[in-house]
Order: C-alpha cells, then sequence, then structure tokens
C-alpha cells in the first residue's frame, strides 16, 4: 500500500512539475499599468456610439424646364423663352401643353425674337393653343416678311395666303400678288403657282396667260405638284401654249401620284 503511494506521489509530482515548465515566465513589471487598446471590428467606426450614419439622398438637378423656365421668368433670356415653348409644343422633358407654348412664345416675340414672334402668328393664325386671331397674325405675318430672317419668305406666302383669302378681313388681291411673287422671288414654289394662278385669272394685276403657263411649267419641273396640276389645266385647254390631252393626262397624274388630292378626281 505504501509502495503504491509512493508511486502516485512521485506520478503527482512529476504531473505538476511537467506544468510548472509549460508555464511562460510573465514579463517583468514596469512599474506602469498596461493601457488595453481596444479592437474594432470590421466595419464599425470605433468613435460610434453603436447608432449607424443615415444614407445621404442623392439630390436631383433641375431639369432643363425648370432651368428654362427660370432663364425665362425671372432673367428675360427671350430665346430661352422661345426653347421653352417649343418644349412645351412638343412634349419634350414633360407633358404636352400648346397653351403654354403659345404663353412663351409671346414672351420671346414681346422680347424681340423673330422666331418667336413667326411660331406665334402660326398660332394665332391657326387657333393652336386659343382662339384664332387672325388680325394679330396678320400683323405678325406683316412685320416679320418685311425684315431680313429665317422665316422671311414663309411669313410672305402665310400673309399673302391670308389676304388673298380674306380671312383678316376683306381680301386684298394686289397685296397678295405682291407677296406671293416676293416670296417665289426667294424660291418659293408654292408662291410661284398662286402668282401663275392669279396671272391666269387677272387677280390682283394684269392677266398674262403666257406668263402663268411658264411659271406652272417651272414649279411642276422643281416637284411643286400643285403647279403640275395648274400646268394640266392649261395644257388641256391650250391657254398660253399648245393644246394636249395626252399631255395633259401626264401632268394630272402626275400630280396625283405626288398626293396632290384635286389633281385625282
Amino acid at each position: 500500500m505504501r509502495v503504491f503511494l509512493l508511486c502516485a506521489c512521485a506520478a503527482l509530482a512529476a504531473s505538476a512539475c511537467s506544468k510548472q515548465q509549460d508555464t511562460p515566465t510573465p514579463p517583468e513589471s514596469t512599474g506602469a499599468n498596461p493601457v488595453e487598446t481596444p479592437t474594432a471590428t470590421d466595419g464599425e467606426d470605433p468613435d460610434a456610439d453603436g447608432e449607424e450614419a443615415p444614407e445621404e439622398t442623392p439630390v436631383e438637378p433641375p431639369d432643363q424646364r425648370t432651368l428654362q423656365t427660370t432663364a425665362c421668368d425671372d432673367e428675360g433670356k427671350t430665346e430661352i423663352c422661345t426653347s421653352l415653348a417649343v418644349m412645351w409644343s412638343k412634349g419634350t422633358e414633360g407633358p404636352e401643353d400648346k397653351a403654354k407654348a403659345r404663353e412663351y412664345f409671346g414672351k420671346g416675340c414681346d422680347g424681340g425674337h423673330a422666331v418667336a414672334c413667326f411660331n406665334l402668328a402660326v398660332f394665332l393664325d391657326q387657333g393652336i393653343g386659343g382662339d384664332a386671331d387672325p388680325a394679330k397674325a396678320t400683323e405678325l405675318y406683316t412685320g416679320i416678311c418685311g425684315a431680313e430672317g429665317p422665316d422671311q419668305i414663309e411669313a410672305c406666302f402665310n400673309v399673302a395666303v391670308m389676304l388673298d383669302s380674306g380671312t383678316s378681313g376683306k381680301p386684298d388681291k394686289a397685296k397678295a400678288r405682291t407677296l406671293y411673287q416676293k416670296a417665289c422671288d426667294g424660291e418659293h414654289q408654292v408662291s410661284c403657282t398662286s402668282v401663275g394662278r392669279m396671272s391666269m385669272l387677272g387677280e390682283g394685276g394684269k392677266k398674262d396667260v403666257k406668263a402663268a403657263r411658264a411659271l406652272f411649267t417651272k414649279t411642276c419641273d422643281a416637284g411643286e405638284f400643285g403647279g403640275c396640276y395648274m400646268l394640266s389645266l392649261t395644257v388641256r385647254k391650250g391657254l398660253g401654249g399648245k393644246k394636249s390631252r395626252k399631255k395633259a393626262d401626264e401632268l394630272a397624274k402626275k400630280a396625283c401620284d405626288g398626293g396632290y388630292q384635286l389633281a385625282c378626281s
């Protein structure tokens, strides 16, 4: 029994000795208390108090309509008013609103922008975005026709049509013919056909059937199908030149194929 106890004690002593050798020796103290550095978890701000910072909502830049409205209304930039009117008219970057377009064409025109004045005249002439105002449209067209600009020829033609038909009051054939001629001189082929028609009938000036037929030939050759139709009528009747039913039929077919409906009947 004693032998067993001695062996057991010897075994325990050996085990204790082995554990003592495996235990690391602590470093010598420097006399200062050690400062523990907190360890931050990945993705966390060590200075945060536990609350997550709110995400910032990105600010959308103003759209073009907003920017142009400010430039037109607040800064008085007339060309921008015209640009804004086009956006309202076409439904660019927002809904289409012809009344708004008419309003901003008016602002552009009031500021002296000729393009705005022409478009305003069209709206007033055709009753777009509000009631038609042929008198005001005639006034605007006349002013544009009398000045140099990109819409001069078209304005001359438009006001000539109004004076020819009496849309804005009593017809003025003489003035209409003069304005048609001005537009014709600017290579506006429909105006040339109109001059030919008035010359054929003796409206607004002297009657000249030969000159009318020459104008119809010129405009038809240029692809103005109204001119082809008028030429077919003169050729069929032999006005201002030779008479030919076959040629007249060919001209009428050309006009019809080109989309001029009167020639199709």
